[in-house]
């Protein structure tokens, strides 16, 4: 089933690319996912359960035959004379069964067909999961990626520092703690750099458990996407979640299931009616005696009526509407989860764009308040420490900037997960948006 599910994007995974982006990286998760396989295969047995339910309403026939060999034996009594006789007996018969009313089986189809559409959704909602959370995972990895660009270039640019100024100081031109401040920092940068590319490996290690193999280079990610707002008003969004979203349609259909179950077991107190038809063939009759071979046919209408059965019934149908309330306390639960998910998302969209256009003006500003600290160092009048500390608030202002891109993606993920509409095609929007395009060697605008 993955495959079909998989096939309307293999034309936009076909050609080869020189570094992992969603698209190639969906591809190999979609086949190794181990949760969609038991999720697959969970379904496969529902609905093998479903077709033995089934089987219990159609016709059951059975051909039975035997062939015997016979020896007969008569005892002496009075002036008669012992009797012994060696014969083969033959027998076979026809019967065909038909349930004409048994509402217990119907309604446990019923049930059962619930419980496999429940798993149907199920798997859906794996294949959306796997989505969300290569999205999440891959978001990550760009993060842990762009930090340690981030610091790289932040220690760069102290090196080069720290380089002009111990050239500085061996002419007396520079005082000794500005070159221990620069030593200090150029010490702390090298740290956080190490943490920083370890961290970018941990984080391709977490997307490469998904793909079952080696996570190579990354896409980088673009900032001049342009973030659309969501379509619509919060509450169409949160009743879309409600209505369209699998787990949520899973925990209905589950409802629905222990219903039908608890109208099944009630319908165990009524008769069963079924109809015999039934055909033999013989040559003997009781004990093996031989005789004339004859054939009968009969039919019959058959009536079980249940009477006692040790209250099983009634703790069948008391099991059956715990499960029902157990059901619709999940469904409550899960429409108030997602009800809070969905709107915390909706906002996030919403606000993302004036986020975003604020931490580029927060990174213009940095920009100019690191040159504007070059120039006062050079000129004396701000000391190395305010140089230093410009620097570091240039990083963390270009942190925020990516982080703002990758909050507006990951509450886009959200709100589409939340309302079931996280597919293959929302997936190619995602790779146009959020990284280059590896197709073509271009970047889209």
């Amino acid at each position: 089933m993955r495959y079909r599910i998989v096939l309307p994007l293999l034309a936009a995974l076909a050609q080869p690319v020189a570094a992992e982006d969603l698209l190639s990286l969906y591809e190999r998760a979609i086949v190794a996912s181990p949760e969609l396989s038991s999720s697959e295969y969970t379904l496969d047995v529902l609905k093998a359960q479903e077709d033995q339910a089934f089987g219990k309403l159609l016709p059951e026939v059975s051909v039975v035959g035997s062939y015997s060999l016979n020896q007969f034996h008569q005892q002496r009594f009075g002036f008669q004379r012992e009797t012994n006789k060696d014969y083969p007996g033959t027998r076979a018969s026809v019967t065909l069964q038909q349930p004409i009313f048994d509402l217990q089986a119907y309604l446990l189809m019923k049930s059962q067909q619930a419980k496999t559409s429940q798993y149907e959704e199920n798997l859906l909602s794996a294949h959306q999961k796997l989505i969300a959370d290569l999205l999440e995972r891959y978001v990550n990895a760009l993060k842990a990626k762009d930090k340690s660009e981030i610091i790289a270039a932040e220690l760069a640019s102290t090196e080069k520092q720290l380089a002009r100024v111990e050239a500085m100081s061996q002419r007396q031109l520079a005082m000794i703690t500005d070159k221990y401040e620069l030593q200090a920092r150029t010490e702390t940068l090298r740290t956080e750099l190490i943490d920083s590319d370890n961290d970018a490996q941990i984080a391709l290690e977490k997307l490469r458990e998904l793909t079952g193999d080696a996570v190579g280079p990354i896409q980088p990610a673009r900032l001049n996407a342009v973030q659309l707002p969501p379509e619509g008003a919060i509450d169409t969004w949160v009743r879309q979640a409600g209505q369209i979203n699998p787990e949520v349609q899973a925990l209905k259909h589950a409802v629905e299931s222990a219903r039908q179950s608890i109208n099944a077991y009630q319908a165990g107190h009524l008769p069963r009616i079924e109809v015999q038809l039934s055909g033999t063939y013989s040559d003997t009759v009781y004990n093996n005696l031989t005789t004339a071979p004859y054939d009968i046919t009969s039919a019959s209408v058959q009536a079980v009526v249940p009477i006692y059965e040790g209250g099983i019934t009634s703790a069948k149908v008391r099991e059956a509407q715990a499960r029902k309330r157990l059901a619709e306390a999940d469904l409550e639960k899960k429409l108030r989860e997602f009800e809070q998910i969905t709107r915390a998302a909706y906002l996030d969209m919403v606000t993302s764009p004036k986020r975003s256009e604020a931490t580029d003006r927060q990174l213009r500003a940095s920009e100019q308040s690191r040159d504007a600290m070059k120039k006062g160092y050079e000129l004396g009048v701000v000391t190395i420490v305010d140089l230093l500390n410009a620097e570091k608030q240039l990083s963390e202002a270009r942190k925020a900037q990516r982080e703002a891109r990758y909050r507006y993606f990951m509450a886009r993920s959200s709100l589409y997960y939340q309302t079931g509409r996280l597919i293959g095609d929302e997936l190619l929007k995602f790779n146009q948006w959020l990284v280059a395009d590896s197709r073509t060697g271009k970047k889209q605008h």
